[in-house]
């Protein structure tokens, strides 16, 4: 992502991200050496999450760490998007027949974005952390959501990228892009080898957008050679995945939203 984000934001993010790889109280000199932030701005930093709520400061130790505040902030997103489990059950389903890394991505912006990750136990896979974001245009997901997009729609998004993105660097050739999305839309899938990891290669499909409309695609990669080689054996398992999944879907009872208007007595 080459977006360069405003650095206080950033700085709050980054902490409570040290604390999820860590996962143990930290003292300040911990924070700072590791960030590389400065020592008094890391100070004012931590006080003012402790007295905002969202960190717990332990004088006898010197020690900070989150508190439950931090952990509801997110509590409602794992079911908001991935519902009563059809969507993780699909992606272990195909994981467990391709015994590849499997991803479930999201649209954001001009981005992609993982929402989870599955990694096999066998080496030479590439897998990306999950959160992790890239263009749309750098990756066979990226390419699969904007196949769904009309062919201006696509055009103003890659205007966007090149302005915002790319800057006077590399540019995307829209006429091949374009080319490309015709032949995703007529086949149902994109397989991409080389990009965004050299020796790795994707293939991707799109899926049911999750609630509020956010774009979802699912795909296996791995080993660049290893997934050309199965590649229409991996097409198929996650063409029948994919399909469960959708009945499956069908089959869940629609819940209508709450009336909050009260009719008078």
């Amino acid at each position: 992502m080459r977006r360069s984000p405003i650095k206080s934001a950033a700085r709050v993010l980054e902490v409570l991200e040290l604390f999820a790889e860590l996962r143990t109280p930290l003292r300040q000199k911990i924070v700072v050496d590791r960030l590389g932030y400065p020592q008094f701005s890391t100070t004012g930093l931590l006080k003012s999450l402790v007295a905002l709520g969202y960190l717990n400061y332990h004088r006898a130790s010197r020690t900070y760490f989150p508190t439950t505040r931090v952990a509801a902030l997110g509590d409602w997103i794992n079911h908001f998007i991935f519902g009563s489990g059809q969507l993780l059950d699909m992606m272990a389903r195909i994981h467990g027949e391709t015994e590849e890394t499997v991803a479930l991505v999201s649209q954001n912006d001009l981005f992609i974005q993982y929402l989870r990750v599955i990694v096999p136990n066998h080496p030479h896979t590439f897998p990306p952390p999950e959160g992790a974001m890239r263009l749309l245009t750098e990756s066979s997901a990226g390419l699969v959501l904007l196949s769904r997009m009309p062919d201006r729609t696509v055009t103003r998004l890659v205007r966007h990228i090149d302005i915002h993105a790319h800057g006077s660097g590399q540019r995307v050739d829209i006429a091949r892009l374009i080319e490309q999305l015709h032949w995703i839309r007529q086949n149902g899938y994109c397989f991409l080898a080389g990009i965004p990891v050299s020796a790795a290669a994707t293939i991707s499909m799109p899926l049911p957008d999750a609630p509020q409309g956010i774009p979802l695609a699912v795909g296996v990669g791995g080993a660049a050679a290893r997934i050309a080689r199965g590649r229409t054996r991996i097409v198929a398992i996650m063409q029948d995945a994919i399909a469960a999944y959708r009945t499956a879907l069908d089959s869940v009872p629609l819940i209508p939203p709450a009336d909050d208007h009260v009719s008078p007595n």
